[in-house]
């Protein structure tokens, strides 16, 4: 009885503030099994979105579509898979299908509840990013996760997610939390070199030749180090695998989160040159309620991007976004800031400063990913975070998860034009024909439904 207790209180976990889970009898002493669906069908309208770049692009798609399979293995034992079938029917696009997406085990030597509790976790992890990234899709501030002011150019990592194996828990009855380890990272087979920001790979093959010095990623293989820590200042922000944004509680939490993510020599900077990856924050999180029909809540997160010399996604982040729940309206705000960090010019070379800054004909490289992107929405909850449907406004500049800069042949089999011709009479030019920041504002509307059963 009482490890099944504790698997349906892990599975309301993944989930914070409300959930539901669908517990199954199985036939074995000890063990127990509970079935959680989760559904995200959204309508997107993306202006200069069309092929030709003068028209809104509107599409309707599923963001996630998960099968989340969860429970104990005996009283200090639990394990989780998740099976996600992401962004389907993007772009008009049904060949991707569902992935493994989460799949771990978990042993907890002095019991899974109580003020302190320390897990040892291994297989395919949600990697510790900051306190935003590791908070449920179902309660966000916004209507999807906020990721453009931290950077790993090149990734072929689903969704933050990393094989690894780490330790998990909290401890001072729940006042401070942690989770780090080694992780998998970057490796030849799955490195991108030299692309960014896009997430995409190329075979081993052209990435890696053995007998050419640095010609390989991680060349010795060191795996990434990854860590988070939390402080609950005010309050209790611990007690679960995931953090959510809003909890329909009566006690205020104020929490202060540092967070680091390196991993020696897995990329390659401006100039081919091997480089070390490096992604550090610090972020803070306010949930104040006025009473159980009424909170604020607000999050800040600064991050520095390390991605090597001349990278045009080495620089500083900024992340901050608050909303405000009456009843069940929470109207928000949000806003993500990238600014690319100069060249120093007195460690670099003449060719490689041109290489920065750009030379009549090519663009530069640093600043080629900088971000200005704003977001105001409305989120209406009918069963607290298990049934909620956000209403976002967004406008997007530079580098952005959202407008046509996130179109690209790679995602929907071309690329938009949006800007004019350079000269009378020209042809319409993709935005990488400008640096980022000297593109146009584009705006977008998303129209998010998420459903928990």
């Amino acid at each position: 009885m009482k490890a099944t207790c504790r698997a349906i209180a892990f599975a309301l976990v993944l989930t914070p503030a409300a959930s539901f889970a669908t517990k199954v009898p199985i036939p074995i002493e000890g063990a127990t099994l509970n079935i959680q669906l989760q559904l995200q069908p959204q309508f997107l309208t993306t202006e200069a979105g069309s092929p030709d770049g003068t028209s809104a692009a509107y599409e309707i798609a599923v963001r996630r579509t998960r099968l989340l399979v969860n429970g104990d293995l005996g009283p200090n034992f639990q394990y989780l898979i998740q099976i996600d079938n992401p962004n389907f029917g993007r772009y008009g696009n049904f060949t991707s299908r569902a992935i493994i997406q989460d799949a771990w085990v978990a042993w907890a030597p002095v019991g899974l509840t109580g003020g302190t509790v320390v897990l040892i976790e291994a297989g395919l992890l949600l990697t510790p990013i900051s306190h935003q990234a590791l908070e449920s899709t179902t309660n966000y501030i916004t209507a999807d996760g906020q990721s453009d002011a931290y950077r790993f150019p090149g990734s072929a990592l689903p969704a933050n997610r990393d094989t690894g194996i780490q330790l998990r828990g909290w401890w001072r009855n729940k006042k401070i939390g942690w989770r780090g380890g080694v992780y998998e990272g970057y490796t030849p087979a799955a490195a991108t070199l030299g692309g960014a920001p896009a997430n995409t790979n190329t075979a081993a093959a052209t990435n890696c030749a053995p007998a050419t010095p640095g010609s390989c990623v991680t060349p010795k293989r060191n795996p990434m180090f990854r860590g988070f820590l939390n402080f609950s200042i005010i309050g209790a922000d611990e007690g679960g695998y995931l953090y959510g944004a809003y909890k329909w509680a009566k006690d205020p939490i104020l929490a202060l989160g540092v967070a680091g993510n390196y991993q020696s020599l897995a990329i390659k900077n401006a100039f081919g040159s091997l480089t070390d990856v490096g992604v550090f924050d610090t972020s803070l999180y306010l949930n104040l309620p006025m009473t159980e029909a009424a909170e604020l809540v607000a999050e800040v997160t600064g991050y520095l991007n390390n991605n090597g010399a001349g990278s045009g996604n080495t620089g500083y982040g900024f992340s901050a976004a608050a909303g405000y729940r009456y009843g069940a309206i929470a109207p928000y705000l949000a806003y993500d800031l990238f600014i690319g960090a100069d060249c120093n010019p007195l460690a670099l070379s003449a060719a490689q400063i041109a290489t920065c800054v750009g030379k009549p004909g090519t663009l530069g490289t640093t600043h080629s990913a900088d971000s200005r992107n704003f977001k105001a929405g409305l989120n209406f909850f009918f069963n607290k975070n298990l049934n909620h449907l956000n209403i976002e406004v967004q406008v997007n500049h530079g580098t952005s998860a959202y407008g046509p800069q996130a179109i690209a042949a790679g995602n929907a089999a071309y690329t938009p034009l949006p800007l004019d011709p350079a000269v009378a009479g020209g042809p319409r030019r993709p935005l990488s024909a400008l640096l980022s920041l000297s593109q146009p504002t584009f705006k977008s509307l998303l129209v998010h439904w998420n459903y928990v059963f």
